[in-house]
């Protein structure tokens, strides 16, 4: 049962997952075992609310067990607070040495900006594990270090010829090298041929529009696209209209995508500033009703943002 249901989580079958889990628990509840299957369940299919409460319960209970922490550790990362999951990380690696709880040390090391630290342990768990390769290229890209980037990439695609994210990576990477009218002109290009401007190339094609003060035609590119736009994209490209002071598009792209970010608190304070700045708090208030369930921090965000509220006349 135990196989079974670590299959049926790795392939995304929760249904099957919450079915065998269910009568694992009744078999053998109380174990580290099951009790780890379950936290993993939950983290995994997202259900965050329950898995925190889980993780303190058994963080408690099986002090010792590398495996809760790193679980804990997935758990705290998916929730972006990488202080925490770095120190369940360490914790697990410290009970039991591993080179998949090393390499997401690696990953929280690089979000907390970290790079040197994390540097230095991604490459040496990139031979067990070629995931850090992708990794390794966040890493140089945040650092500004372009051609190492690229260098990573290509590492990676190596192995997983074809690989989407490591594909889309390079090109967003070989925009970024570009000066703002070239990588415009080559967009043109696109267009006149009849061609849709790739995904990860239109994140940089619109800043390129709001640093060369085409502001009206990246607001039309943005409109344009709207309906379309995948997670990763609308994320990206909220960004760049929140940080070009375009705040009533930004405050559209974070509403649309407010679910996948629901704790990640830098999104979540850039919305409600969004929001304020055009008028729209009750349309985030709106957006945060039927979420604070499973985002009980939401609740309180959602009762400050209440008191300011303009009153109604």
């Amino acid at each position: 049962m135990r196989q079974n249901l670590r299959q049926a989580v790795l392939q995304h079958r929760w249904a099957e997952a919450e079915q065998i889990l269910s009568r694992l628990k009744k078999e053998d509840p109380l174990s580290v075992e099951t009790r780890g299957l379950e936290l993993e369940f939950l983290v995994e299919s997202g259900r965050m609310a329950e898995a925190e409460e889980l993780s303190q319960q058994l963080c408690r209970t099986f002090p010792a067990s590398a495996r809760i922490s790193f679980l804990a550790g997935k758990l705290r990362y998916r929730q972006k607070h990488y202080e925490a999951a770095e120190t369940r990380f360490r914790e697990s690696q410290r009970i039991y040495p591993n080179p998949q709880t090393q390499y997401w040390l690696g990953k929280t090391l690089t979000q907390a900006g970290k790079f040197d630290e994390a540097e230095g342990i991604l490459l040496e768990v990139r031979e067990r594990n070629p995931w850090a390769l992708l990794v390794l290229g966040w890493l140089h890209e945040r650092k500004n270090d372009f051609d190492a980037a690229l260098t990573s990439y290509d590492e990676f695609l190596q192995l997983q010829p074809g690989h989407r994210f490591a594909t889309e990576q390079r090109v967003r990477i070989k925009a970024k090298m570009l000066d703002p009218e070239t990588l415009i002109e080559e967009v043109q290009t696109l267009a006149d041929f009849g061609e849709t401007v790739p995904g990860a190339l239109f994140p940089e094609f619109v800043q390129g529009l709001f640093e060369t003060g085409q502001t009206p035609r990246a607001r039309a590119e943005i409109m344009a696209r709207l309906e379309g736009m995948e997670t990763k994209e609308g994320v990206q490209v909220a960004w760049i209209c929140y940080r070009h002071q375009a705040y009533d598009l930004a405050c559209t792209l974070f509403l649309a995508h407010l679910r996948a970010n629901i704790f990640n608190f830098k999104y979540l304070a850039a919305l409600e500033a969004a929001a304020r700045k055009c008028n729209r708090l009750q349309q985030v208030l709106d957006a945060y009703r039927p979420i604070c369930p499973e985002a009980r921090h939401l609740y309180g965000r959602s009762r400050l943002l209440s008191k300011k509220q303009p009153e109604k006349k």
